[in-house]
């Protein structure tokens, strides 16, 4: 999601409609940022702007990647295992 950023600023309603609708389904995804670390930080601080509902925010940010990776089977310890 966060190599759209550039298309959500020139039409917010647009985006902002589609991620309401699909807030269950649609991931915050840093990896479009690999190699500029500074910038997930400003990223995540639009994306709180952009939405305005805390909750679908953290759904964004987190709570959909937990629930996809529980479903799959992933338990939080496998990334301690070592």
């Amino acid at each position: 999601m966060s190599s759209l950023i550039s298309f959500m600023e020139k039409d917010p309603a647009a985006y902002k409609g589609f991620i309401e609708q699909y807030q269950d389904r649609v991931l915050f995804g840093s990896d479009a940022l690999i190699g500029q670390p500074e910038r997930i930080e400003s990223t995540l601080q639009f994306m709180k702007r952009f939405l305005e509902d805390a909750e679908i925010f953290d759904k964004l940010a987190s709570k959909n990647y937990i629930n996809y990776m529980s479903a799959s089977g992933w338990k939080d310890d496998q990334c301690t295992e070592g």
